[in-house]
């Protein structure tokens, strides 16, 4: 998700024109997903502290509600239970449609996109932990816990990093992501904190138009 334009600024409550992935809306129903896949993070942490459940570095703990697939990755347990602040990234993205110039039914490279992204991370030693969720109509949003801001900009120089988003416009009519911080870590009672909104929207067809970009602070 990257564009060489000098991104739009957008106000906390603007919705810009022809452009519906700014529809603040949108902002609510993202934090209230983010707040529940945080909510199996802790959950896994406080399993781990108790003893109740062996948590392997880097080890990918899938399980499936409904049919549809969880997925978490614990990069650094530690990191996880020392109570320090941890900055948070939310991804999420609507899917085109095949009608759109999207991918067939059947060839949605998605989950293996996603699984490529995990196995990288032993290189990123600042993330702490990764979740995906998958939505129905194939829609998946991510959540990234790591150290310092810095941290995201390495990972998204990696190769596999950037072949995602070279596919991003077919994959995607538009793309959201957060970013903010969660002041006290896992362990704590915080709320997920989010200061800033990042948009790509890649148009009604794939490469049909250049990707307009915005920011939005909260």
């Amino acid at each position: 998700m990257e564009d060489d334009a000098e991104p739009a600024a957008i106000g906390p409550d603007e919705v810009a024109a022809d452009h519906p992935c700014t529809d603040t809306s949108l902002y609510a129903a993202d934090r209230g997903l983010l707040a529940y896949m945080l909510q199996d993070v802790r959950a896994l942490v406080r399993l781990a502290v108790d003893g109740a459940r062996d948590v392997v570095g880097y080890e990918p703990i899938i399980w499936f509600v409904h049919g549809l697939k969880r997925r978490i990755v614990p990069c650094d347990l530690d990191r996880l239970m020392d109570g320090g602040d941890l900055q948070v990234v939310g991804f999420f993205g609507s899917r085109r449609l095949a009608s759109e110039g999207g991918l067939a039914p059947g060839t949605d490279p998605i989950d293996g996109l996603d699984s490529a992204l995990t196995a990288e991370f032993r290189n990123h030693p600042g993330i702490a932990c990764y979740s995906t969720i998958e939505m129905v109509d194939g829609f998946w949003a991510n959540l990234v816990l790591h150290s310092v801001p810095s941290d995201a900009e390495v990972w998204r120089g990696s190769e596999v990093h950037r072949g995602a988003v070279v596919m991003s416009p077919t994959l995607y009519r538009d793309v959201r992501i957060h970013s903010g911080r969660l002041v006290g870590g896992v362990n704590s009672t915080s709320e997920i904190a989010l200061h800033a909104t990042k948009y790509w929207d890649y148009g009604l067809v794939p490469d049909g138009q250049p990707t307009w970009t915005a920011v939005r602070s909260w």
